[in-house]
């Protein structure tokens, strides 16, 4: 008899767990993306787009070109600029399960084209690539983190006056998504480049000048960017999605004292950059596999400080963009859009096209 109830007992454990066994080994893996936990918070547009990097690195070495000429010819010209910038950034996601389920690595390339207008005093074109490794951790739900290293080329050709400008550098990154609210959430950049800068300028007496120019460069980047939706706020139109930004952009860089081919003295210097942005953007509710989306975004950015120039007063622009993006089938976001920048004062018009690819695998 208790041979007979040990059998029973021992079948009736198997058969019971039987199922359950089979439910584990047959259920699928859950496994955390970074594009179910940020994808509904605009955040990701802030991981992914180099627009505003560029932007500044434009608007940067416009000031730089305008007092040179200032102080190579002693004459005063009014700062008038006309930019047109093509920025394509590509960014690939891919999971690390062998390490861990919320790790993952992040590459991404970018490619900005700028070129100046030809009816200015300064007249410049900015060929620069810039490429990335991260290691990006996803903390919860409602955290990510990433470091990793970049490396960046710019080839800058002053068309006033035959002088180029070819650097390189080398550097770390660090990136920050933070849901801190059910509506708001939080990003944050900061970089840091080390390189050197070659300078050659024509010159009518001396023929050619050149110099070599080591430098140290910070930028930081960060906003705060909220979502709502006509649930949440009634004024928002049903089936689109109200964002409303302010962001906060720092370049701090500093360049080495060194000589030039003459052995004359080229001074070192620090820049400090400091730009404040305020935007609203619209776009249409819904990211579905393969069906494009329009958006549109209105806003200013203003100066807070700069030391690059004491010739120039024109610090506020205002701020338009209008385009639209793709769900690539869940795997990935195509972003086409036009954005505009147009200072009050009319001495500085930039138009910007971005074609952003960013892939999760």
């Amino acid at each position: 008899m208790r041979r007979l109830a040990l059998w029973g007992s021992l079948i009736g454990v198997c058969l019971g767990a039987s199922p359950v066994s089979a439910q584990e080994t047959d259920a699928p893996v859950v496994r955390p993306t970074i594009s179910g936990s940020f994808g509904d918070t605009g955040l990701m547009a802030r991981f992914n787009s180099s627009e505003q990097y560029g932007a500044v690195q434009a608007r940067v070495g416009l000031y730089n070109a305008h007092d040179a000429l200032i102080a190579a010819t002693g004459q005063s010209y009014d700062f008038d600029d006309n930019v047109t910038s093509v920025v394509t950034p590509v960014n690939a996601i891919i999971p690390l399960p062998m390490l861990s389920q919320r790790l993952f690595a992040k590459v991404g390339y970018t490619n900005i084209l700028s070129r100046g207008g030809s009816g200015s005093p300064t007249r410049i074109d900015n060929d620069s690539q810039v490429g990335m490794a991260q290691l990006v951790w996803l903390i919860g739900d409602d955290a990510l983190v990433g470091a990793g290293v970049i490396h960046e080329t710019s080839d800058v050709s002053l068309r006033h006056n035959g002088g180029d400008i070819a650097s390189q550098g080398k550097g770390i990154r660090f990136d920050m998504l933070y849901r801190f609210a059910s509506h708001w959430g939080a990003s944050l950049r900061v970089s840091r480049l080390n390189g050197d800068a070659d300078t050659t300028i024509p010159n009518a007496r001396y023929g050619v000048m050149s110099s070599r120019q080591d430098f140290r460069r910070i930028y930081s980047e960060a906003a705060l960017v909220g979502t709502y939706r006509h649930a949440q706020a009634g004024f928002v139109p049903k089936g689109w999605v109200l964002r409303p930004s302010l962001a906060f952009v720092w370049q701090d860089s500093r360049f080495k004292a060194t000589t030039n081919s003459l052995n004359a003295a080229v001074a070192g210097r620090r820049e400090d950059y400091q730009l404040g942005i305020a935007t609203l953007r619209l776009e249409k509710d819904g990211f579905r596999p393969w069906k494009p989306i329009p958006y549109t975004e209105a806003g200013m950015e203003h100066e807070l400080r700069s030391t690059l120039t004491e010739t120039e007063d024109d610090p506020t622009n205002l701020y338009l963009k209008a385009g639209g993006a793709m769900n690539m089938g869940g795997k990935g976001r195509l972003d086409l859009y036009v954005a505009r920048r147009d200072s009050l004062k009319g001495s500085f018009q930039s138009t910007t096209v971005n074609l952003l690819l960013s892939m999760a695998f």
